[in-house]
C-alpha cells in the first residue's frame, strides 16, 4: 500500500472521530465479538493494560471496569480522539496519551496490550518500531490481543466498498502474525477466523510473551486427583484397545 504522511493520517482520524462515537453509542458486532475474545484470553488479573489506537477510549473504559484494580492506558495518534477520551472516561486509573507508540513512550511494562482493529493500519515500514516497543513493554507471560480484518475481506472491501478504506490498510496474513510473534519473542496462543458481517471477514489473535521457553513449557506440572483418575482410566482404555487391535490383526493375518 502507498505510504501516507503522518500528518495526513492524523488529519484523517481527527476528521472521523464521529465514527468512533457511533461505535460507542450504538452496538457494533465487530467490537462486541472482539471484546468477548479479549476477556476470554486476557491474563487472569492484569495490573497494567495498554490499548494502542484507543480512539475515544470506550474499550479502555470497559477494560477498566472489567479489571478495576488495573491501571489502564490508551494511546492514539488522533489528538481530537484523545481529547474526547479524557472528557468521557479519564480518571486516576485510566490515562490517555496522544502520539505514536515507541520504546520510550512508557517506563513501566504491561500485562496486556490490545490492538483492536488497529494493527492493519500500521504501515509495513513502521512495524519494526512498533514490534520493538511491544517487546520492551510487554511483561513476561503478558499477552497481546489483536483483532484484524482478514486479507480476503480487505480485497473484497477495496472492490465493493472502497469508501470504507482508510489511509493505511495492510493485509495481515498468518505469516505477518508469525513475524510479529518472532520479533517480540512470543508464542501464538490463538489465531481464530470470525464471521462478523461476512464469512471469515475478521481474525482474532492472541500472543503470549515467554522470555524463558524451557521454564514455561518443560517442567513438571501439578496434577489434580481428577486428572490423575482420568489418566488411569484412559491408560486402561488404551491397553484394552491395543489388545483388541492386536487380536484383530493376528486373526486376519493368519
Amino acid at each position: 500500500m502507498q505510504e501516507q504522511s503522518a500528518e495526513h493520517v492524523i488529519t484523517y482520524y481527527n476528521e472521523h472521530v464521529q465514527n468512533k462515537l457511533n461505535d460507542y453509542i450504538k452496538v457494533n458486532p465487530r467490537i462486541e465479538e472482539a471484546w468477548r475474545t479479549l476477556i476470554r484470553y486476557a491474563p487472569a488479573k492484569p495490573m497494567r493494560i495498554l490499548e494502542v489506537g484507543c480512539g475515544i477510549g470506550s474499550i479502555c473504559a470497559r477494560m477498566s471496569k472489567q479489571w478495576p484494580d488495573a491501571d489502564v492506558h490508551g494511546i492514539d495518534i488522533s489528538t481530537h480522539s484523545i481529547q474526547i477520551a479524557d472528557k468521557l472516561f479519564g480518571s486516576s486509573k485510566l490515562k490517555f496519551t496522544s502520539g505514536i507508540l515507541t520504546e520510550d513512550t512508557y517506563d513501566t511494562p504491561f500485562d496486556l496490550v490490545v490492538f483492536m482493529d488497529v494493527y492493519e493500519h500500521i504501515a509495513v515500514s513502521d512495524r519494526p518500531v512498533v514490534h520493538a516497543s511491544i517487546k520492551k513493554l510487554l511483561n513476561n507471560k503478558g499477552r497481546l490481543f489483536l483483532s484484524v480484518p482478514t486479507p480476503h475481506y480487505l480485497k473484497w472491501s477495496v472492490k465493493h466498498k472502497p469508501e470504507t478504506m482508510q489511509p493505511v490498510d495492510e493485509h495481515i496474513s498468518f505469516d505477518v502474525i508469525g513475524k510479529l510473534a518472532s520479533d517480540i519473542q512470543a508464542d501464538v496462543l490463538l489465531y481464530q477466523i470470525k464471521d462478523i458481517w461476512n464469512q471469515g471477514d475478521y481474525a482474532h489473535i492472541v500472543l503470549e510473551k515467554n522470555d524463558n521457553f524451557e521454564a514455561a513449557f518443560f517442567h513438571q506440572k501439578p496434577v489434580s486427583l481428577q486428572q490423575r483418575s482420568r489418566r488411569i482410566i484412559n491408560k486402561g482404555m488404551y491397553r484394552l484397545g491395543s489388545l483388541l487391535r492386536r487380536t484383530y490383526v493376528r486373526n486376519k493375518l493368519k
